[in-house]
């Protein structure tokens, strides 16, 4: 028989790996739907198409951020290298938590927005239907609010991938490691 293999303290647990990186999939699929679905001229079936999945992998995309939060304060979080100084820990923790912070505000604000207007959310409207009133008002203020949040989530996911990219290609300190796929 072969061992039960050990978690490698090193690392993230597997299933905070696989939660990463299955949001990180939705997310980037999600933004460039949902900035071609509102532009002009598109044929309707593709820009109905965009906002089909944009809509409805929203929800899917704020449960994956809380099961990610949920195991992240349950699980023992592996150690950063020590050869990172104070001020890129701090800048490491402040990108994490405000990447959180954006991600449960984009979807919230658009599925508030969906429901607020009056649209549906085929997947979800078994589940969570009518959770929000029809209001125009709401509806105006949840779009506004959710068509700003992208420029800090874009920004943000820019930062987190190019300090990625510098801790596996360059630094090689073990950092980009912690989260590689659990595959």
């Amino acid at each position: 028989m072969r061992p039960i293999p050990t978690r490698d303290p090193a690392r993230h647990v597997p299933l905070l790996r696989l939660l990463h990186w299955l949001s990180a999939v939705l997310v980037l699929a999600t933004i460039p739907a949902g900035l071609v679905m509102v532009q002009e001229g598109l044929p309707r079936p593709l820009q109905d198409a965009l906002f089909l999945f944009h809509k409805n992998v929203g929800p899917v995309i704020l449960i994956l951020v809380v099961a990610r939060l949920t195991v992240r304060a349950t699980c023992p979080v592996p150690p950063l290298p020590a050869t990172l100084s104070r001020p890129q820990v701090l800048a490491a923790e402040a990108v994490h938590g405000l990447l959180y912070l954006c991600l449960v505000v984009m979807a919230v604000s658009g599925i508030v927005r969906v429901q607020a207007g009056g649209f549906p959310m085929e997947l979800w409207d078994p589940l969570i239907g009518g959770l929000v009133p029809r209001d125009e008002a709401l509806a105006a203020q949840a779009k506004a609010v959710h068509a700003w949040m992208r420029i800090p989530l874009i920004a943000l996911i820019l930062a987190h991938a190019g300090a990625a990219a510098l801790h596996g290609l360059v630094l090689r300190d073990g950092v980009f490691r912690r989260i590689w796929p659990p595959f």
